[in-house]
């Protein structure tokens, strides 16, 4: 199966009845998620979107963003994830960038639609999912029914479908990173092979579905496990809670400072979240006090996870003897690593050094650029992090090149620092900064939050 399609219609034959996504009350099961989706690239074709071109989705999470995306990826199409979060006017520039000629979009939505409907110098087909905006959107809902007269699907299978997703390490040049159908499925199996066998994943996540960890960790893991995604019915923590014992969900994907939040609150319902066997946090990495704590209270694993935009997934950690420690994981099978000094001389183990990587998990190229000029298949790609690896090949995570700095002839980094003033029992939370004194010399602030229990000289 070289398609995230034909995951999704093998399980549709196997086992039609199985739960593919529940949504609040609502189930739909591997059966109707390939009609459904078969339904919807038909009448995405017929209104002239072809492979290679691009189409947004505009959705928060629900079923409809993921019968969407994989909808535009059967048409062999470019599913174009647009951030919500973002304003509505950065919105629409992404969306005019990237060129998209298809809409997919929640009405919740429509000024973000109105800003890039004007932007755009050329023709959109809308579909929207709730009330019409605009007579020309029509009904996402009504996409979903298989229509008789439509001529058969011809799909160009010379072009590669992909995915670009927009990278938040600049928020005034965002990135367009284009992650082809082959990145998505090799990341995806990859981090399949760190969990047990024949393990059926029931995830949830509290991240929008377009950020690059729930897209990875959660929608394509399980469609390549044949397992389960949970949508409660709203954002609420009741809900959140209800649906996660209701439906037996095992992987929680979330904000690092909410899952810490979770393990150090006393919630009044525990047992909610008992069949959570993995907690993947995204944005921060666990101590190993914190691990402890999740491990008593749920008897669950802490998945640590590392990658950046241009390879959502370099690394992980599960359910090892370095689970106790702070190694970021060893890399996945399709990633292969390499740490280099300032001179492009590999470095030794537990030396830190630049950290470049390769493999089928690394992006394809950036939208704004041609392929010929972009990166090659077999091109080292410098992550601009510093790491470590030991004898075992586990990584630890050092800092990135930006926050290196020097103090009278020595290198170090702030996280070096902070690691030292947060063994201080009165410091809760430390940051490090820096600023350029002179050259190849800086000056060095600390900001600590202290325990107000205690006075700190």
């Amino acid at each position: 199966m070289q398609q995230l399609n034909d995951y999704i219609n093998h399980f549709a034959e196997n086992k039609p009845d199985y739960p593919f996504i529940i949504h609040g009350e609502s189930t739909l099961t591997y059966k109707a998620a390939a009609e459904n989706i078969q339904a919807l690239s038909q009448k995405l074709a017929h209104k002239g979107l072809k492979p290679g071109q691009s189409a947004g989705i505009l959705l928060q999470n629900s079923p409809e963003f993921i019968l969407s995306y994989l909808a535009i990826m059967n048409v062999r199409a470019i599913a174009t994830l647009l951030p919500w979060t973002s304003s509505s006017h950065d919105v629409a520039t992404l969306a005019t960038t990237t060129r998209i000629n298809t809409l997919i979009y929640s009405d919740q939505f429509n000024s973000h639609v109105e800003n890039i409907l004007s932007l755009s110098v050329t023709p959109i087909n809308c579909y929207v999912l709730g009330e019409q905006s605009n007579t020309a959107a029509e009904n996402l809902s009504d996409c979903f029914q298989f229509q008789q007269n439509f001529e058969p699907l011809q799909i160009n299978y010379k072009k590669s479908n992909a995915v670009i997703l927009f990278s938040s390490g600049d928020e005034n040049l965002p990135k367009s990173v284009v992650l082809s159908h082959d990145n998505l499925i090799n990341t995806a199996i990859s981090c399949l092979e760190r969990l047990p066998d024949n393990y059926k994943i029931n995830a949830y996540t509290n991240l929008p579905f377009f950020h690059f960890a729930p897209l990875t960790l959660t929608i394509n893991t399980a469609i390549i496990c044949g397992g389960t995604i949970t949508i409660p019915p709203d954002d609420t923590r009741t809900s959140l809670f209800e649906s996660i014992a209701k439906h037996n969900v095992n992987l929680f994907l979330g904000n690092g400072g909410f899952i810490e939040e979770l393990a150090n609150t006393n919630i009044n319902d525990t047992a909610a979240l008992k069949s959570i066997d993995f907690f993947i946090p995204i944005g921060q990495s666990f101590s190993v006090s914190l691990k402890n704590i999740i491990f008593k209270k749920y008897n669950a694993f802490v998945m640590e996870t590392y990658g950046i935009a241009e390879a959502p997934v370099i690394s992980l950690n599960v359910n090892s003897a370095k689970n106790a420690d702070l190694s970021i994981g060893q890399p996945i099978s399709c990633c292969e690593v390499k740490i280099l000094d300032k001179m492009g001389n590999e470095v030794d183990r537990n030396c830190p050094g630049n950290l470049f990587i390769r493999g089928k998990n690394v992006f394809h190229h950036y939208f704004d650029q041609f392929q010929n000029n972009g990166k090659k298949a077999r091109e080292w790609f410098d992550t601009g992090d510093i790491v470590k690896m030991d004898y075992e090949g586990f990584l630890y995570f050092i800092g990135k090149q930006s926050d290196c700095f020097y103090r009278y002839g020595f290198q170090t980094f702030s996280k070096t620092i902070e690691e030292v003033l947060m063994q201080h029992p009165k410091v809760l939370e430390a940051v490090v900064l820096h600023s350029e004194y002179q050259s190849k010399h800086h000056h060095i602030r600390a900001a600590v939050i202290t325990d107000k229990s205690e006075a700190m000289t």
